[in-house]
């Protein structure tokens, strides 16, 4: 069987697009490629394409195939899906095939490929088996059946110069064998055969001869290496970018690192300081009191002294004179005890004059090393910016209306024999960075407290300014102005609630903690006592419908129940357990027993929740963990989230799968990802302080409820923008939960064993 040829038609393509030039750079680049697999480190046997460009031999992927469907790289790790017909499905490396074919004709030994002898050389490459032959396997391809069909060219002729490197090679179609891929498809972008024109291909498929479109496809391909090329430049000057600013990030690092010891060197150097001051004043104080008492204890002893001897005297002159003799000294004796009788020191202020106490405010120095300890600024230079985090527009600059301020004692001027360092180590163009209290990261709070103004602190209720006298002086006029702590940082509509029900007790519409609160779909107000080991159901109104569960861990008994919440669809009851148990238990809306899990996963559930595809969201406070359930108990998802929370207490999500858990401690709302990826964060001290739950209204608006001072509630877009804020008329006791209704009022379960329900949505918004 004689070795086929390519066509003249081929053969004059290759002519013409060829020169010498082209010839030499080619050569260049066939000595520089690497013919070697990685795997088995000897010349490609049937060099095979993975779907991240990287060639191996076809029996080295079979050897490392552990499932039908797909092979992972053992360079780079990526997974290339097979297709049916496995490794040998894949696409053969051309490029490498051909450099080998080249090669060969350069009279540069080449191993067979074909056989069983790999040490034979060979002397033809077959097209269709991709293999290189010895004579044997040119021989067996001409005679025996199973290779009836392949192409097979002789390194002779291209030695004769009959073929070159880059012609047209005839590929046969893999779906028709007996045709060749002549056409090639643009609509699908592969090349096919003129029987696939006549069936995938034919209707609204668009496609040439390859001979016509394939030059300019293949230009179009070198335009797609360039393009990447010149990406990948990018993409090094960007790393480079990156570690020059990783470098820079560090050495900034160091700096503030070592700034914060030397300030905090600084700091213990004052206090030594002041403790050795305040000693000395406690040793002088002392010594002094010390001086009076010892005075004082002399006079009195004195006064004992002359009232003994004048007793003395007279009982002398008593017992051994007569009443004339004795009357002789009666004026003299009367003058002289009465002066001495008439002498009564002061005991009544004798323990306050002498009272001698050290007073220390700690709330004071809290506040004052925090003010000028230092701070941590921080800028993004590049054009990725970070997530938004909601925060109040402004600083803690105006007072704030019925605010009660703690009960401190008089402070003590611990930073008053300092202050002048403390201006120079703390220049005012220095910016704050929160501290916790909600400040604007862009305004200077220190340009008020070195400004050097003469004006008074408060100035009808607007902004306060001061000299720089003392931090603690600063302090005692924010104290006594009723704006510290803050309560808040915006003005808060008043509202009243509209019903209110239940009372101490076990019987029916009584509570001993109310420590849950949901409403379901028909505005049903569903409670969980938890001491009393039950469930009960109100209506809107307040009205008790009934109650289900007893004490006990069997079936369709609840122990401790904490936390509810409703499936909206079909009105089933989710009920956590707190501790022993921490379970969950699934009630109908009518209250019988359906299913309970989650003991063996479960820790300390806290706020529950049910998205709208029916799946059951925990968080847990202590472990500060998220877990997923399905209907049916099992685990969808869970994640930590220890970083970011500090004591969650409620949860509720949205229809785009994020999580908004209030967090009490951190006085703000987080938001995550079902995956566990932080989000962002609404609120934040000052303006949502210790929240007790947060929820989603109709219309897509986030409600944060606190009970700090009073009942607030303050109401944000799920982008972290303040819509209105509103509190209660009257205070309440600890709050435990709410809930929303869908007439626009909210559920308040209270630690006074009642249940408020205010109306919010009558109640225009409000700017900052």
């Amino acid at each position: 069987m004689a070795s086929p040829t390519p066509s003249q038609s081929a053969s004059d393509t290759m002519t013409s697009t060829s020169n010498s030039s082209d010839n030499e750079m080619e050569h260049i680049q066939i000595s520089a490629m690497n013919v070697r697999c990685s795997l088995c480190n000897d010349t490609y046997t049937i060099p095979k394409v993975l779907y991240c460009f990287h060639t191996f031999c076809q029996p080295c992927l079979e050897k490392i195939q552990d499932t039908p469907d797909r092979i992972q790289c053992p360079e780079c790790h990526q997974d290339t899906t097979l297709p049916a017909q496995g490794v040998q499905g894949l696409l053969p490396d051309f490029a490498i095939s051909n450099i080998l074919e080249a090669s060969a004709g350069d009279n540069t030994s080449l191993n067979c490929t074909g056989c069983k002898s790999k040490e034979t050389n060979a002397v033809a490459r077959c097209f269709d088996c991709a293999n290189f032959l010895c004579p044997n396997c040119v021989m067996a391809h001409q005679f025996m059946h199973c290779f009836e069909g392949h192409r097979v060219i002789m390194f002779s002729d291209l030695q004769n110069g009959k073929e070159q490197i880059k012609l047209e090679k005839p590929l046969n179609c893999s779906k028709h064998r007996s045709e060749m891929l002549n056409f090639f498809c643009k609509t699908c972008n592969i090349p096919i055969c003129k029987d696939c024109t006549l069936s995938d291909h034919s209707r609204g498929h668009e496609f040439g001869y390859i001979s016509e479109v394939g030059p300019k496809h293949v230009e179009l391909l070198q335009h797609v290496v360039d393009d990447a090329k010149i990406k990948a430049n990018e993409l090094r000057s960007t790393a480079k970018s990156m570690e020059h600013s990783a470098n820079r990030l560090q050495i900034l690092y160091n700096k503030a690192q070592n700034e914060v010891n030397e300030t905090y060197n600084f700091y213990r150097t004052m206090l030594e300081e002041r403790r050795q001051e305040t000693i000395k004043e406690l040793d002088g104080a002392f010594n002094s009191k010390q001086v009076l008492l010892n005075s004082m204890a002399d006079k009195i002893q004195d006064a004992i002294d002359r009232l003994y001897q004048g007793c003395e005297f007279v009982e002398k002159l008593l017992k051994h004179s007569g009443n004339t003799e004795i009357l002789m000294f009666k004026k003299m004796i009367d003058t002289k005890v009465n002066n001495i009788m008439s002498y009564t020191p002061d005991i009544n202020n004798l323990e306050t004059s002498f009272d001698l106490e050290f007073v220390s405010n700690f709330q004071a120095i809290q506040v004052g090393v925090r003010n000028t300890f230092g701070y941590i600024r921080q800028s993004f230079e590049t054009n990725q910016k970070p997530q938004p985090i909601a925060r109040p527009n402004g600083i803690v600059t105006k007072t704030i209306n019925n605010a009660s301020p703690p009960c401190v004692s008089p402070t003590i001027s611990m930073f008053g024999d300092f202050t002048s360092t403390l201006n120079k180590r703390f220049p005012s163009n220095n910016t704050l960075v929160g501290f916790g209290t909600g400040l604007d990261p862009n305004v200077n709070p220190y340009e008020k407290w070195s400004s050097g103004s003469s004006h008074d602190l408060i100035n009808n209720g607007d902004i306060f300014q001061t000299n720089p006298d003392s931090i603690m002086d600063l302090t005692n006029k924010l104290i006594t102005a009723n704006i510290y702590p803050p309560k808040s940082q915006i003005k808060r509509q008043k509202m009243i609630y509209h019903c209110k029900f239940g009372e101490f007790g076990v019987m029916d519409g009584q509570f001993t903690e109310p420590s849950g609160v949901a409403v379901n779909a028909q505005n049903d107000i569903i409670v969980a006592d938890t001491n009393n080991h039950r469930i009960q159901i109100f209506d809107k109104e307040g009205r008790f419908k009934f109650q289900f569960g007893e004490c006990g861990k069997r079936d369709s008994q609840l122990l401790y129940p904490n936390r509810v919440a409703v499936v909206k669809t079909s009105g089933d009851i989710i009920v956590t357990e707190r501790s022993p148990t921490h379970q969950v238990q699934i009630y109908n809306q009518y209250g019988q027993f359906v299913r309970k899990f989650g003991a063996n996963v479960l820790q300390h559930p806290r706020g529950v929740t049910v998205d709208n595809k029916g799946r059951i969201i925990i968080v847990e406070c202590k472990v500060m963990r998220v877990i997923i359930f399905d209907q049916m108990g099992n685990v969808l998802q869970k994640f930590g989230c220890s970083k970011h929370l500090e004591f969650p207490n409620g949860v509720v999500v949205n229809d785009k799968e994020e999580i908004f858990i209030s967090d009490n401690r951190a006085h703000c709302v987080k938001v995550f990802s079902y995956q566990g990826v932080f989000l962002r964060q609404i609120g934040g001290e000052g303006i949502t302080n210790y929240p007790i739950g947060v929820g989603i209204n109709g219309a897509g608006e986030i409600l944060i409820a606190d009970n700090h001072n009073n009942f607030n509630l303050t109401i944000f877009t799920q982008d972290g923008q303040l819509v209105t804020a509103l509190e209660s008329k009257v205070k309440h006791a600890q709050c435990f939960d709410v809930a929303l209704m869908d007439d626009g009022s909210i559920v308040l379960a209270s630690k006074d064993y009642r249940l408020y329900i205010y109306r919010y949505i009558q109640i225009p918004a409000l700017g900052l």
